[in-house]
């Protein structure tokens, strides 16, 4: 298998594994227009157009329900025979190899070393990407994207609620000054009123979701 034979999502599994496939189908999907930003790290499917497995594979981690974030999407992608297909074809190859430190994941030989220097000195174009950033994140992740506004929209978590929105606040002062006190009265009850509920307690605990869930 020679560099012209390798599409967007082999050179990316061959450059950064896993993630970084998921990484550059998420950016050439958003700039298709075929999944939407809903919100700064919250994605949306918009169009079922599938030009690869590995996008087919990414669109149905995303769903037609809600959105999801990135991190979401790598965890149901996790094992997905259409991504881990790619490193066993690069294996099949002779630009991969199985390495067993932790769990087991890929490594590049030098073949592979070989043919990402050549791909970064001289990158194809894949026109099936409309001529998008994507190939650049194959080659060197997400931080080669040259608009740091969509990146950081696909990319960086949801937003959370911050003490200064009305009343959270106040809200976290009763909830410490409660804890503070030795008396064995002031139960955990207590403690989740000063809050606001349960609703509270999640946001403290890092419970605000990406909205489609599981």
């Amino acid at each position: 298998m020679t560099a012209p034979d390798l599409d967007v999502y082999k050179i990316a599994f061959l450059a950064g594994g896993h993630q970084r496939v998921v990484d550059t189908a998420l950016v050439a999907l958003v700039e298709s227009g075929r999944v939407r930003v809903h919100a700064p790290g919250e994605l949306a499917a918009a169009h079922p157009e599938r030009r690869h497995p590995v996008e087919a594979a990414v669109l149905d981690a995303v769903g037609t329900q809600g959105h999801r974030s990135v991190d979401t999407i790598r965890w149901r992608l996790a094992g997905d025979d259409r991504l881990t297909d790619l490193g066993r074809r690069l294996a099949a190859a002779g630009l991969l190899r199985r390495t067993f430190r932790g769990r087991g994941t890929w490594s590049a030989t030098r073949a592979g070393r070989q043919t990402l220097r050549r791909l970064a000195e001289r990158s194809p174009v894949d026109r099936a990407l409309d001529g998008g950033s994507a190939q650049l994140v194959a080659l060197h992740g997400r931080e080669a994207m040259p608009d740091p506004a969509l990146r950081a929209a696909i990319f960086e978590g949801p937003a959370l609620p911050t003490a200064d929105a009305p009343g959270v606040g106040r809200r976290l002062r009763d909830a410490r000054r409660l804890r503070s006190f030795d008396d064995p009265a002031i139960s955990a009850h207590q403690t989740r009123n000063a809050l606001g509920g349960a609703a509270a307690i999640g946001f403290i605990e890092g419970g605000a979701g990406d909205g489609g869930g599981f």
